[in-house]
């Protein structure tokens, strides 16, 4: 016989299940018998002692006794046509069984009484469906060998590859083959007669109804899909017909369970999710899937090492990882609580952890982020005599509206760290805020000198803007002195003085910072040129780029720089104090990046929010990754109309004050001519840790990486002389910021001396 006459070995999936009392099927069942290419598994007489000691549990039959009793049953039944013969037609092998109650009965000896008899009865009455046969093959697998429904509908459309071999109980000879097909192959193996029924198409909008409802209605939905359309769908369905969904993540253990059977009003994943549109949930990227999956399981229940694996999605690797360990925990958990719930014991709503980490911790080491509150500066001053009394003394009114002009200068994380004291003899001091700057990037205070810098430069376009002549006293004489200058009022005239750049006054309020991508364009000769003479006799110098292949290369060292930063314990510590994670969070400290500034996708702000445990960096930093960090400053990088280096021929707190000052008004003029300004210098002030300092904190691995990131900027701005670098930034054309930051009140920084 040739077999493909009798069987369709090609496409058939579930095996055939032959009773010899039928003539035709005792026929294929001798045929198949006599066929070379079969093989023939008869152990009927082993399974009918199996049989026999379930019924005598209380005996201690020896092997003789069993087989006495054996030969005594077979006395009037022709053993051949006991039972049934079951046929895999995909592994040509023909099986002998018990009958199916019988069957059913010694395969499942082993539950009692973990599950009594009534309850193995009740659960054969039972209709399962799993969507998704990755993970939901793990539980598709556990449930059957528990056997915990009589029906299983299996929905997947999804081939088995080489990379699915890490997680899924299949061999390469499987490979391009359903996980459907292997998974119902599995199950029938274990049992054939489990009824299975199976879409090959997966779950669709078309045949959702048919997966829930046709041939009775489920008791219990298990999404373990990777599409968050259908997920939802799934839900929206499952709510509508009143069937509870279950669901495994495959980290940290966490078990979902919605009973839409119980709470017809329950919102769909706990109500995490909002309002949403499916239409906009097709045809996710890997990025955007993952960060529209944070919404509905949140970035503080991920462990650190899926956190940190989040962030290398699309950069090292292609998807976010799972593991066999995890996902045949995620099969037991599930398999564990739906069987409770199909035996309709009270499993309540919400989501359950079984994390091994935290239930056998190995790693002993704690890393703990302590977060310094920058609320309250350093109250105590002390001003010099070395200023002469002001010749013209403000009101109070006019003193609020130049401190005000002042603080919308820069700052470093937006820290604003000034405090402005009035004094008896008429003299506005600039004094350094320590406490609140404090700061891998605010070097020897050489971030917050900028600031102070561009805080002046501010306070002298204003207060010729109202007629006022000012002195400016340099204070400042080394790297950590708290006080910087201090402004002497000369005289007043009715009217705006003249004084170099004073058209850049009505663009103070203007200035921000704008972290917006759009499409390159290129800055004309014209305006190259109007930037370059804001620096005119300051001593600075000013270099740009705006190749692509150079802003490529640059892209590849500031990304690299970044990543240093988070993998340095204070670079870290700073990162997280200054982002300020919510609306609430910048209207009340009024200082610090609003994450809304950043002008982050979903994908990109769901990341950033991964770097808030600091258990994430430390695993980047000990296994050198992190590469999923650069994403965001290659964009910035590759997207702008030029990068400029600002720097000078002195490392001294006077060059980085004039610095400040010609950066802000550099960055007036942009904003005020249809320009974005954003600063990317954070790798600037690290570069100086590490060159000038023994003791910087990196390992020395990260110490020779930053020196050869140093080296490749040092070329590409074709640095010869070595000057010192002081600022980056990049310009573009973009739309106004989504968000500015907050300033703090001029209360909280200006003091009056008695």
């Amino acid at each position: 016989m040739i077999l493909s006459e009798k069987f369709d070995l090609k496409n058939q999936i579930l095996p055939y299940i032959l009773d010899p009392d039928y003539p035709n099927d005792w026929g294929r069942i001798l045929d198949l018998r006599s066929n070379p290419q079969v093989t023939v598994s008869d152990t009927i007489h082993s399974q009918v002692e199996d049989l026999i000691k379930g019924n005598h549990p209380e005996e201690q039959l020896s092997k003789a006794q069993l087989q006495e009793m054996t030969a005594k049953f077979f006395e009037n039944k022709d053993s051949d046509k006991y039972g049934c013969w079951v046929y895999y037609p995909w592994k040509y092998t023909l099986v002998h069984l018990l009958p199916e109650k019988d069957f059913v009965r010694v395969r499942t000896l082993r539950n009692n009484y973990k599950i009594t008899p009534s309850e193995q009865e009740e659960l054969s009455r039972k209709k399962v469906g799993i969507v998704g046969l990755s993970v939901g093959q793990s539980v598709a697998l556990a449930m059957a060998l528990e056997r915990s429904c009589g029906e299983m509908r299996l929905a997947d459309f999804d081939t088995l590859e080489l990379s699915n071999l890490n997680r899924l109980k299949a061999g390469v000879t499987s490979l391009g083959l359903e996980k459907l097909v292997i998974a119902a192959r599995e199950i029938s193996e274990i049992d054939p007669f489990i009824k299975l029924t199976l879409f090959k198409e997966g779950v669709n909008s078309q045949n959702i109804d048919a997966f829930l409802e046709e041939g009775g209605k489920l008791d219990l939905l298990i999404d373990e899909c990777d599409s968050f359309d259908i997920k939802i769908l799934l839900r929206q369905k499952a709510k509508e017909y009143h069937i509870p969904v279950m669901m495994d993540t495959s980290d940290r253990g966490m078990l979902d369970v919605e009973r839409f059977d119980l709470e017809r009003e329950r919102q769909i994943f706990h109500g995490y999710l909002g309002e949403v549109d499916l239409n906009t949930l097709k045809n996710l990227s890997n990025t955007q899937k993952i960060a529209f999956g944070l919404k509905i399981t949140g970035l503080d229940t991920l462990s650190p090492r899926m956190k940190a694996s989040l962030l290398e999605v699309g950069q090292t690797i292609t998807s976010w990882p799972q593991l066999a360990s995890a996902v045949f925990l995620g099969g037991a958990s599930v398999a564990h609580v739906g069987r409770k719930l199909l035996l309709g014991e009270p499993v309540k709503s919400g989501r359950y952890y079984v994390d091994f980490d935290e239930l056998i911790p190995v790693d002993s080491e704690e890393f703990k982020v302590e977060i310094p509150s920058t609320a309250q500066g350093e109250d105590y001053v002390v001003v010099p005599n070395n200023v002469m009394p002001s010749g013209y003394l403000p009101t109070n009114e006019e003193l609020f509206q130049l401190v005000e002009a002042a603080n919308l200068a820069p700052s470093g994380g937006n820290m604003q760290p000034w405090i402005w004291v009035f004094d008896k003899k008429g003299i506005l001091h600039l004094f350094h805020d320590q406490v609140r700057s404090h700061s891998l990037l605010d070097y020897r205070g050489t971030g917050s000198l900028i600031a102070f810098g561009a805080a002046l430069e501010n306070l002298r376009l204003k207060t010729a803007q109202m007629g006022i002549e000012t002195e400016e006293v340099p204070q400042i004489k080394e790297f950590g002195d708290r006080l910087i200058a201090s402004i002497r009022f000369v005289s007043k005239v009715n009217h705006p003085l003249s004084v170099p750049f004073s058209n850049l006054v009505n663009g103070l309020g203007l200035r921000c910072t704008n972290r917006k991508n759009s499409k390159r364009q290129l800055l004309t000769p014209d305006q190259l040129s109007s930037i370059y003479s804001l620096l005119e006799g300051s001593g600075l110098y000013l270099k740009h780029i705006d190749e692509d292949q150079k802003l490529e290369k640059l892209a590849a060292i500031i990304g690299g720089m970044d990543r240093m930063r988070l993998f340095h314990h204070q670079g870290l510590v700073d990162f997280i104090k200054e982002v300020r994670w919510s609306d609430k969070e910048a209207r009340e400290t009024r200082d610090g990046i609003d994450i809304s500034t950043l002008e982050l996708s979903g994908a990109e702000r769901a990341a950033m929010g991964l770097l808030k445990d600091p258990r994430t960096v430390k695993f980047f930093r000990k296994f050198l990754m992190g590469y999923g960090l650069t994403k965001i400053s290659r964009d910035t990088i590759t997207t702008s109309s030029a990068m400029f280096l600002l720097g000078a021929s002195t490392y001294d707190p006077q060059s980085f004050l004039e610095a400040g000052k010609g950066l802000q008004r550099i960055w007036i003029w942009a904003n005020q001519n249809g320009l974005s300004f954003q600063p990317v210098t954070a790798s600037l002030f690290i570069f100086h840790l590490v060159l000038k300092e023994k003791d910087h904190g990196f390992t020395p691995e990260e110490e020779k990486t930053i020196k050869q990131l140093k080296e490749s900027l040092d070329f590409l701005f074709d640095d010869k002389k070595k000057r010192e670098e002081i600022f980056m930034f990049r310009l573009n054309f973009a739309d106004g910021p989504s968000m500015r930051a907050y300033r703090r009140e001029v209360e909280d920084t200006l003091k009056f001396l008695d």
